[in-house]
C-alpha cells in the first residue's frame, strides 16, 4: 500500500465522521488556545514593565547615591568617578526646592539639575513632548504630578508652555545655615512629560542652574561604563568608596525571573485545558479503532502490515492534533484581541493610557502547535498499536 494511499485513509475522517472530527479539534483547540492566552498574557505583562525600564544606555549604568551623611558627593567626588577604571561618563544630579509659576498660578516642587545624558542613563522616557538635549537651554521636563498642580487638562496641553522659577539655595555660613531664595534668570519651556503621577518635580538643565546657584553637593549621579562585565568592577570601587549603588539591569534580571515564574504557573493552568482535550482525543481514536475493526480485517487480508495499520491511526491522530493547535492558536489570538480592545475601551473611559497586555510570540506559537501535535500523535499510540496487533480472522469476524 502506497503511503499516499495510507494518509488519505487517515484523513477520510473528514468525510464520514465530520462532525465527531471537528468537534475532537475544537476540543483540543480549546485546551491550547487556554494556553496560549495565558502565557500571552504573562509576556505581554513582562513587556509593559520592561519597556518602562530597558533602555540599551540604562543598561550599562549604574545609580550612585550616597547612604551616610559624613559621605557626600562633591564635585571632586564626581572627578574621582570619571577617573574609575572602564566608566564612559557620569552624570550628576543636584536637588533644589522651590517654585515655579505659569500666569498667575504657582506651586512647589522639587527642583533636579541634571545633563541630558541622565536621561538616557537612568532610563526615563517621555510621555509626551522631547527630553531637553546637550546644549538646549530654557527647557524643562516635569512630572505628571506638575500637570495637575497647575491644572493643565492633559500632557500635551502643557507643552511649549512658559514657566518662571525661583529654587532655595541652603548656605552654610559661621551663623549656622541660611536659605537663601534664587530667582532663575531666564523663563523656561515645558519640553516634556515624564511619569510621576505622586511627587512635583522638574527637571533642569545642569549647566543652567550651574551658571546661577553655586553646586557644592550632588544627590546622585548616574555612572556609564563601555560594557556590562565592567558593571560589578566599577559597583565595588563605588561601594569602597562608602556609596551606595543599584542598576538596572540587576531590577531586570528580578523582573524576568519573576515573570519566568508567572508565566510558568499560567502554562500550568492551561496545560489542565489542554490535558481534559487529550482525553477527549484518546476516547474518539478508540471509538474510532473499535468502529474500523472490521475494515482492518479486509486491510490486512488484501496485505496491509502491521506497521501500516499503525502508521494509519498515527498519521490521523497526528493530524487532529495538528489542526487543534492551529485552531487553538486562532482562538488565542482573537481572545486576546477581544480582550485587550476591551481592556483599553474601559482604561479609556475613566482616564487611562491604552496598553497592549498579549504579546504573542512566533517562537512560542509555533511551539505551542507542535506541542498539540505531538500530544495527537501521543493520543493515537495505544489505539494504533491495538489496531496492529489485531489478528485478521478474529477482526473480519468483528460486528
Amino acid at each position: 500500500m502506497k503511503t499516499a494511499d495510507l494518509f488519505r485513509l487517515s484523513t477520510r475522517m473528514f468525510r464520514t465522521r465530520p462532525m465527531r472530527t471537528w468537534l475532537t479539534i475544537l476540543g483540543i483547540s480549546v485546551g491550547t488556545g487556554a494556553v496560549l492566552f495565558l502565557v500571552a498574557l504573562g509576556f505581554g505583562l513582562q513587556n509593559i514593565i520592561l519597556q518602562k525600564i530597558v533602555f540599551n544606555k540604562a543598561l550599562l549604568s549604574l545609580s550612585v547615591t550616597s547612604n551616610n551623611e559624613n559621605i557626600v558627593m562633591t564635585p571632586a567626588v564626581i572627578s574621582k568617578f570619571r577617573a574609575v577604571h572602564l566608566v564612559t561618563d557620569v552624570a550628576p544630579l543636584a536637588r533644589f526646592n522651590g517654585q515655579m509659576w505659569t500666569g498667575d498660578v504657582s506651586g512647589n516642587a522639587s527642583f533636579f539639575a541634571a545633563p541630558a545624558s541622565f536621561f538616557d542613563y537612568a532610563g526615563i522616557a517621555p510621555l509626551a513632548g522631547s527630553l531637553y538635549k546637550e546644549g538646549e537651554g530654557g527647557k524643562v521636563v516635569v512630572s505628571e504630578a506638575v500637570l495637575k498642580l497647575f491644572g493643565f487638562a492633559d500632557a500635551t496641553a502643557a507643552i511649549g508652555k512658559s514657566v518662571t522659577i525661583q529654587v532655595y539655595v541652603t548656605n552654610d555660613t559661621s551663623d549656622g545655615s541660611q536659605v537663601q531664595v534664587v530667582d532663575l534668570p531666564q523663563k523656561y519651556t515645558i519640553s516634556a512629560v515624564v511619569e510621576g503621577p505622586q511627587d512635583s518635580f522638574v527637571y533642569l538643565p545642569l549647566p543652567d542652574v550651574s551658571a546661577v546657584v553655586p553646586i557644592s553637593v550632588y544627590e546622585q549621579a548616574q555612572v556609564a561604563v563601555s560594557a556590562s562585565s565592567a558593571l560589578e568592577p566599577a559597583k565595588e570601587e563605588f561601594l569602597n568608596m562608602g556609596f551606595q549603588v543599584s542598576s538596572l539591569s540587576e531590577t531586570v534580571d528580578q523582573a524576568n525571573k519573576i515573570f519566568n515564574v508567572i508565566q510558568i504557573v499560567l502554562g500550568v493552568f492551561g496545560a489542565f485545558a489542554l490535558l481534559v482535550s487529550s482525553i477527549g482525543m484518546f476516547n474518539t481514536m478508540t471509538v474510532t479503532l473499535l468502529e474500523r475493526t472490521n475494515e482492518i480485517g479486509v486491510m490486512r487480508a488484501l496485505g496491509a502490515s502491521r506497521q501500516q495499520i499503525m502508521f494509519m491511526f498515527l498519521a490521523e491522530s497526528m493530524v487532529i492534533g495538528f489542526l487543534g493547535g492551529v485552531v487553538g492558536v486562532a482562538i488565542g489570538v482573537v481572545c486576546g484581541v477581544i480582550f485587550n480592545f476591551g481592556i483599553n475601551m474601559l482604561a479609556a473611559r475613566f482616564g487611562g493610557a491604552s496598553i497592549t497586555l498579549f504579546s504573542f510570540p512566533t517562537n512560542f506559537t509555533l511551539v505551542i502547535i507542535a506541542i498539540s501535535a505531538m500530544i495527537g500523535l501521543l493520543s493515537g499510540v495505544f489505539p494504533s498499536r491495538r489496531a496492529a496487533k489485531l489478528d485478521p480472522l478474529e477482526a473480519l469476524r468483528y460486528k
